[in-house]
């Protein structure tokens, strides 16, 4: 159908919507009413009409925009700080240092926090995420930086042997990050 051709084509889409009872107040309606919680990851115009705004993971509250939270260091779970430490050591292993690209691995991840978040209060949801953000970036900069010490010129994506890597992950450094406990640190929870 050409641009500028007379709306016929968008007539007869909407005469046999109307036929089949859709709901066009509700986008991507199944015909029944659905409320905002089943919508799924989408924002329905009441969430953002009423400011109760999710992410592609269905949770609210993860806008960082003028969030005075956004950049807040705050107190997280253990398994979720050790979760944290597993990805980036398994990054390590699997990938030398580097993502990798399985989007498994990824969409995992990303599921296993979101559904951390969902169980936080609203507006301690984007700290939070800030919080193990932050944590990764500093357990993947010390071991990098850990790797070079061991084997000079090594750069992200070369090969580390295996034994460098397990005393590397095993380092009360590198550990306390996600413990909070370590000689006069009180660990990220606290401060970066």
């Amino acid at each position: 159908m050409r641009i500028g051709n007379d709306n016929q084509g968008i007539t007869q889409l909407f005469s046999r919507m109307s036929r089949s009872k859709m709901n066009f107040n509700m986008p991507f309606s199944s015909g029944t009413s659905t409320k905002r919680s089943g919508a799924g990851g989408r924002n329905t115009l009441e969430d953002q009409l009423t400011g109760h705004r999710k992410n592609s993971y269905g949770v609210e509250g993860m806008c960082v925009t003028n969030n005075s939270n956004a950049r807040k260091i705050i107190k997280v779970s253990d398994e979720m700080k050790q979760l944290v430490f597993n990805s980036v050591k398994d990054a390590f292993y699997k990938y030398n240092g580097m993502s990798g690209d399985n989007e498994a691995e990824w969409e995992e991840m990303a599921q296993a926090k979101n559904n951390y978040y969902k169980t936080l209060k609203k507006e301690d949801r984007v700290a939070a995420a800030w919080t193990l953000g932050q944590l990764e970036i500093n357990i993947g900069r010390k071991a990098a930086s850990a790797v070079k010490e061991k084997i000079p010129g090594w750069t992200h994506g070369k090969p580390i042997p295996a034994g460098i890597l397990d005393e590397i992950f095993a380092d009360e450094s590198i550990t306390s990050m996600v413990t909070g406990r370590s000689g006069g640190m009180s660990g990220l929870d606290v401060k970066i």
